[in-house]
């Protein structure tokens, strides 16, 4: 999960640079994929609640970055 978090920043830069979205749209969904494997596993207690934050915002800058109004609850 923190692997695939830390590739969203690269994937955006790609695609500012290269002027196409594909790769971070393609990283987003590995984002969404990632945090819901985690989370159908055990629950990691106080690390959940970081780690969920911490993917509302990552996707929801992303779909920013679309021109997309996030919703409030993913």
């Amino acid at each position: 999960m923190v692997g695939v978090l830390g590739d969203v920043r690269g994937r955006a830069l790609q695609a500012e640079r290269e002027r196409d979205a594909r790769p971070l749209m393609f990283c987003l969904e590995k984002v969404a994929g990632a945090y819901h494997d985690v989370h159908e596993r055990r629950p990691l207690e106080g690390g959940r609640v970081g780690l969920a934050e911490a993917v509302k915002v990552v996707l929801g800058d992303g779909l920013k970055m679309f021109g997309e109004t996030p919703r409030e609850r993913i």
